[in-house]
């Protein structure tokens, strides 16, 4: 598999990331974001880039003169075809700070995510809340690194568990995201995420999600407080993000769930996404 390493294409192989530990560590000023790609056409990548440089501005993180919407469509296209990736595929951007030199290293991999569009999950998810160790509120999660070791305990609990995620919670109790997605609860056909002031994870679906609720002909809340209580008393859960789509929720302890309202989302947002007849419209999430 090739990457692309600083403009240049080289096999993955040939990248000696022991000797830089760095590009890849969330220490010293890392950041990704994953974006989504079928037919080795990448979508919405000037919306992944206002993310970046938004996340690059509070890491005081300088961005490359030559990274732009042009640049990074038609890297990553080129990347995709060397790679024989003419399906769908997941695409991860990364910058990363080299503390030598302070110049900012860019970093784009992918591999094959399916036949085509999103598909969602044939067995539901079964998840539970973790409650040993809460999301903080200081800064957006995916820069919190107290929040990525929150994170990957939660990871371990569930892996433990025999359980395929788990619920984070904030010290107020409120349902912030699951380890790796965001969240989502439908509540009487209304459909209730978390706001991005509690620690909510920022990721591009969070906007295709609230263009797909319109065209499904659903109401969403982009700033519910989330309690367990609520998860109780869901008719469904389901979690989100660039990378897996949407992903429905079987179960969650006791409580069982359908996936009426996320199978029709999953439909509105391969429409969105995967279609030419359809006009993208920035909401406020």
């Amino acid at each position: 598999m090739y990457i692309s390493v600083n403009q240049n294409f080289v096999k993955e192989e040939d990248v000696h990331f022991g000797s830089m530990p760095w590009l890849l560590s969330p220490q010293g000023g890392t950041l990704s974001e994953d974006i989504r790609a079928n037919a080795a056409n990448p979508v919405l990548v000037d919306k992944h880039l206002e993310i970046l440089t938004q996340n690059a501005n509070l890491l005081k993180i300088k961005l490359p003169d030559y990274l732009n919407v042009g640049f990074v469509m038609a890297q990553i296209s080129s990347l995709l075809t060397r790679n024989k990736l003419f399906q769908a595929a997941n695409v991860r951007l990364i910058l990363a700070r080299n503390p030598e030199n302070g110049a900012t290293e860019t970093i784009i991999t992918s591999q094959p995510a399916g036949p085509g569009p999103y598909e969602l999950n044939r067995k539901g998810l079964l998840v539970d809340v973790f409650d040993e160790a809460y999301v903080t509120v200081h800064s957006p999660y995916q820069l919190n690194q107290f929040c990525q070791l929150v994170n990957g305990m939660a990871k371990s609990a569930a892996a433990s568990r025999k359980f395929d995620d788990m619920l984070l919670l904030t010290d107020m109790g409120f349902i912030v995201s699951a380890t790796d997605t965001a969240v989502a609860v439908v509540q009487n056909g209304k459909i209730l995420t978390p706001p991005l002031e509690i620690g909510a994870r920022l990721d591009v679906m969070r906007n295709v999600l609230a263009n797909a609720a319109e065209l499904a002909g659903y109401n969403i809340d982009d700033e519910a407080l989330i309690m367990q209580e609520d998860i109780n008393e869901a008719d469904e859960i389901f979690l989100f993000s660039t990378a897996k789509g949407l992903q429905w929720v079987a179960a969650y302890r006791n409580h069982r769930y359908i996936h009426k309202v996320s199978s029709a989302l999953n439909e509105a947002v391969n429409h969105i996404l995967f279609t030419n007849n359809f006009q993208f419209i920035d909401k406020k999430v």
